[in-house]
Order: C-alpha cells, then sequence, then structure tokens
C-alpha cells in the first residue's frame, strides 16, 4: 500500500513548486513589543504587574529571614500562590499563611485561600 502525503500545507521550497512561504518573513521582537495597542502584550504586562505586586505583599508579610526564599506569587480563581524555594521553606511558609491571608484579602476581599507551592529559582544566566 503506497504512503499517503501529509495533510500539512507545504512550502515553495518544501514541494520544489515556485510560490511564497505561508506566513511570510518573521519579524524582530522590538517591533512586536513596540505595538502600543498589543491586547495580548497588554494583557501580559497587566499580569505580571499583579504577580509583581502580590509577591511584594507576601514578602511584606513575612519575618526577614523567610521572604527572600518566596520566588513568586500569584492570584487565580480567589486563590492566592505562593511559590518558594525549596520544600522545607514551604513548610515554614505554612506557618504564616492565615497572616498571608489576613493581609492579603485588604487588597483582595474575594480570596479565599493561600496555597504553597515549590518553585526553585531560576540558575543564574538562563532564561
Amino acid at each position: 500500500m503506497p504512503k499517503t502525503l501529509g495533510r500539512h500545507k507545504k512550502t515553495g521550497a518544501q514541494t520544489g513548486k515556485p510560490g511564497k512561504p505561508r506566513y511570510g518573513k518573521p519579524g524582530a521582537l522590538t517591533d512586536l513589543l513596540a505595538r502600543p495597542s498589543s491586547a495580548l502584550l497588554s494583557g501580559l504586562q497587566r499580569n505580571a504587574r499583579a504577580a509583581h505586586d502580590w509577591l511584594r505583599l507576601v514578602r511584606a508579610s513575612l519575618p526577614p529571614d523567610l521572604s527572600p526564599h518566596v520566588t513568586s506569587a500569584a492570584e487565580r480563581g480567589h486563590i492566592l500562590t505562593i511559590y518558594v524555594a525549596s520544600a522545607a521553606w514551604a513548610a515554614r511558609l505554612q506557618f504564616a499563611a492565615e497572616e498571608i491571608l489576613t493581609r492579603a484579602r485588604e487588597t483582595d476581599p474575594a480570596l479565599r485561600a493561600v496555597r504553597v507551592k515549590v518553585l526553585p529559582p531560576a540558575p543564574a544566566g538562563k532564561g
């Protein structure tokens, strides 16, 4: 039985027939970032700003020995998720979760809970 050709569309270079590539030449990332009305980018910026604000609030609610080990914080579905560097720090943070929830409710009264997860920081020079 003969092989059937793939169902994806091929460009002229792949088939040997003249034609343009499907999507054209890729543009520069700086051009994409410079667009003022990009809904996707404005949404990403808004989410990043909100995550940064939550991170500042959480770190301010913690003792100085614990706050540097919090790597990130984000709210989703009325649950504030706090990410820490290791399981040991997650266990310590559980003791402060109720106080953090109380402080976080001053910002967003709809919050129902605080969840703690492990998310080690990215290695320096990567990402």
